[in-house]
């Protein structure tokens, strides 16, 4: 297994939703290539919960499907806590749960995203052929970054 020590990676998503699904093919992918399964979490969504579980990490990223296209197929980029903290009954951004994070906990881990884009949204489990290779090359670069 390759240890992560620190780090923690939230696979985002609904994987019945067709390529919404893509945080969590990611996750899925990792486990095949040895990750230690209690460094990936399968997420739906975000909640102001997650500011706590994230406290304890020294860096988290965030892995979901975009409806924007990114050169290649996807964007890796660093992100920072909101300035603010808007509540809504949907799912809370990255970027705000880190917010959270820091404000409640005093921790502020470092943190990326991880856009994979997609193209189809319908009920159905599968993701489109564009989103499966768009998932294999956001995942092989990935692999060469550090994340620490």
């Amino acid at each position: 297994m390759k240890k992560l020590d620190n780090i923690l990676i939230i696979g985002i998503g609904n994987n019945t939703r067709q390529d919404d699904g893509l945080g969590w093919a990611f996750l899925d992918k990792l486990t095949a290539l040895g990750y230690n399964k209690e460094n990936l979490l399968y997420k739906y969504q975000l909640m102001v919960e997650d500011a706590e579980l994230i406290a304890n990490f020294g860096v988290v990223i965030f892995v979901d499907a975009s409806r924007s296209q990114h050169k290649g197929g996807y964007k890796i980029e660093r992100i920072y806590p909101s300035k603010q903290v808007a509540f809504s009954t949907h799912a809370v951004p990255p970027n705000q749960i880190l917010n959270l994070c820091k404000a409640i906990y005093e921790k502020n881990p470092k943190a990326y995203v991880v856009k994979i884009d997609g193209y189809n949204w319908d009920i159905e489990i599968k993701l489109s052929e564009q989103a499966k290779k768009n998932l294999k090359t956001a995942l092989n670069h990935f692999k060469k970054i550090p994340i620490t």
